[in-house]
């Protein structure tokens, strides 16, 4: 057998084990089937949907009718002399949020954070540094605000805290930032279009926030509590709750996700967000950085600043923006929250900060 020969047979050999192998090999594996029945029946990871009957549990007095008083005033002094500390570290440590649409949310392609109340932040660092990048962000949740700046792991927080007279014994917050009133967000076709239309409808809302804490005097079936505002979303989008209740300034950037949703007006007055910084209470001083922070609301309110930042980020959903008090305390109101915040010290005896009620002085209190 020559050589060619050899080759044919050999190139006949491997068909033929080619061919066996072809006619021996099993069909793909079956995969096990998940079943999803039910799977819409889930409540968002930590969610709890509370009975009508536990509403009332929910009121603890950081939301009241009693307008707050005024900030600090800005005073002559150069950053220098106003922050030392902050300008000796070379940075600004500020608690955001980072899954707040429009108004402080990671960026999904460039991993960073962008949005009304971050811009913000970078303005308050170019005035101090003369450079925008001069801040470390840290996320905060909205129940860990305060506590972030007693331990002192921010400076300030700047995301979406509405100010209110009771929250004043414990933060200091600057001038207003940003208008909001409290609405209802609905599916399209929900056919919800008031207040009166959500008796036996189920809520939602985020644990902590202000709106969970007011909707005691709406008439609804139940409160659905979720961690974050995008897990209401989703709620929503499964049947799980009728509407979603929260500021209007937070329901724009979900609306924003979701065409499908309309915001409704319930006719709720306006509030409005400040930048917090700790109080005396706390332990810890700010005036000088309320007072820089401020500074900073003034010029980009002078400037136009503050109007480029909501026509980019708020105004396509909001409209046109809420007027903006500049509210500065009188010595009547310094008087007032003095005397508030020694009684708040007084009342809370089981607070870290209450072994010093009594021996903190008036000046503490208030530039």
């Amino acid at each position: 057998m020559n050589q060619k020969s050899r080759a044919v047979l050999a190139s006949l050999a491997i068909l033929g084990l080619l061919s066996g192998c072809a006619s021996t090999v099993s069909a793909p594996p079956k995969w096990p089937e998940v079943n999803v029945e039910g799977a819409e029946e889930e409540l968002p990871v930590g969610a709890e949907l509370l009975q009508r009957s536990a509403l009332q549990e929910l009121v603890d007095g950081t939301v009241s009718s009693t307008p707050p008083w005024g900030s600090i005033r800005p005073d002559a002094r150069p950053v220098e002399q106003r922050i030392p500390d902050i300008i000796e570290r070379g940075r600004i440590v500020v608690g955001v949020g980072q899954y707040l649409n429009r108004l402080g949310f990671r960026d999904p392609l460039s991993g960073e954070l962008e949005g009304f109340e971050i811009d913000l932040a970078k303005e308050i660092a170019q005035d101090i540094f003369g450079d925008p990048s001069k801040v470390e962000f840290r996320y905060v949740e909205n129940r860990r605000r305060e506590e972030a700046l007693k331990t002192g792991d921010v400076d300030m927080v700047v995301r979406t805290w509405t100010i209110t007279q009771p929250r004043q014994n414990t933060t200091e917050f600057s001038v207003p930032y940003l208008g909001i009133s409290s609405k209802l967000m609905v599916m399209r076709d929900s056919g919800i279009t008031e207040k009166a239309d959500l008796k036996n409808k189920t809520i939602c809302a985020t644990r902590d926030s202000a709106p969970t804490r007011t909707i005691d005097g709406i008439d609804i079936g139940g409160l659905l509590i979720t961690r974050t505002w995008t897990d209401c979303l989703l709620a929503m989008q499964r049947n799980q709750a009728d509407a979603i209740f929260s500021d209007d300034a937070i329901l724009s950037g979900l609306q924003a996700q979701d065409p499908s949703t309309t915001v409704i007006d319930t006719g709720e007055s306006t509030s409005y967000y400040g930048v917090g910084m700790p109080a005396p209470t706390t332990g810890r001083r700010a005036e000088g950085l309320v007072m820089q922070v401020n500074s900073t609301i003034e010029r980009i309110k002078a400037d136009g600043t503050w109007d480029r930042l909501y026509e980019e980020w708020m105004q396509e959903y909001l409209g046109d923006p809420k007027s903006l008090p500049l509210k500065y305390r009188s010595e009547q109101e310094n008087q007032e929250i003095y005397e508030s915040r020694v009684q708040w010290l007084r009342n809370n005896t089981e607070s870290p900060v209450s072994r010093i009620a009594g021996t903190i002085n008036r000046e503490d209190f208030h530039d």
